[in-house]
Formats: structure tokens, C-alpha cells, sequence
């Protein structure tokens, strides 16, 4: 796969009051190396000033999420794995809590898509059942 790349990153958290959708694309670059597969982008969020640095590292059983600006944040999900990760933004400090249940990578020659499925806690409370979707496809040009 090419080093440009488009990334489209899609979670789904279902909670006790019902579903939330959300879907973000993002221009990207993407590098392979020993079957470590790297993804760096930056994600504009609604009342930042500045962009969110994203790197994702991905292997056949885990997902590795790195964030720096604006918000910080080391989130590691891995089956089996309970962690505890802090994610701080502008406002304030987050305990964050994930449990998870399934990790799925489809690495192609032109295409690349990671799913991860993982009970989420805020700050010692269960919050919702998520999925992450990560689907990463060469850059087509214009």
C-alpha cells in the first residue's frame, strides 16, 4: 500500500439510552514494517484550536491509539485485556477503562481494516459496549 492514504475511522457505542454513530475521515499516512502496521493522521475537533495528532499502531491481536495536542491519550486494546488509560482533554482528566472482547485485522495489498469490539468506563463507572471500525485504503488522486 501507498504511503497516502485516506483513513475512515467509525465507532459505535450502544448504551443504555440508546446508539450513537459516528464516522470521521481523515487524509493520512500509513507505513508497514515487520508486520507492525503504523497510521498517523490529524483530526480536527469541534472547539480546538488546533488538530488532535492520531497514531495507530496495529497487529494481528492489538490496537495501540496515541493522541497529542490538544488531547492526550494511550489507549491499548488487546483480548482479554482489561486496561485502565487516562485521556485528557482541555476541560479535564478522564479515567478511562476498556475491556476488550475482539480485535480483527484484514491487512490487503491496497486496503487495510482493523475492528476492535470493548466495554468502555468512565472514572469506575460502565458506560457502553463500542466498536471501532478502522478502514484504510490508498489515497485515490485527483
Amino acid at each position: 500500500m501507498k504511503k497516502e492514504v485516506t483513513v475512515t475511522v467509525s465507532g459505535l457505542h450502544a448504551a443504555e439510552d440508546g446508539q450513537q454513530k459516528l464516522e470521521t475521515v481523515h487524509d493520512g499516512e500509513y507505513y508497514e514494517k515487520n508486520g507492525v502496521h503504523y497510521l498517523f493522521f490529524d483530526e480536527q475537533q469541534e472547539g480546538l484550536a488546533e488538530p488532535v495528532r492520531n497514531r495507530y499502531t496495529m497487529t494481528a491481536d492489538s490496537l495501540e491509539v496515541r493522541r497529542s495536542g490538544p488531547v492526550t491519550a494511550v489507549l491499548h486494546f488487546r483480548v482479554g485485556e482489561r486496561r485502565q488509560n487516562s485521556y485528557q482533554v482541555p476541560w479535564g482528566n478522564l479515567c478511562v477503562e476498556s475491556d476488550t472482547t475482539r480485535v480483527r485485522l484484514d491487512a490487503g495489498e491496497n486496503r487495510l481494516e482493523m475492528n476492535v469490539s470493548y466495554r468502555l468506563s468512565l472514572n469506575g463507572e460502565e458506560q457502553a459496549d463500542c466498536d471501532i471500525r478502522v478502514c484504510v485504503e490508498e489515497r485515490k488522486e485527483n
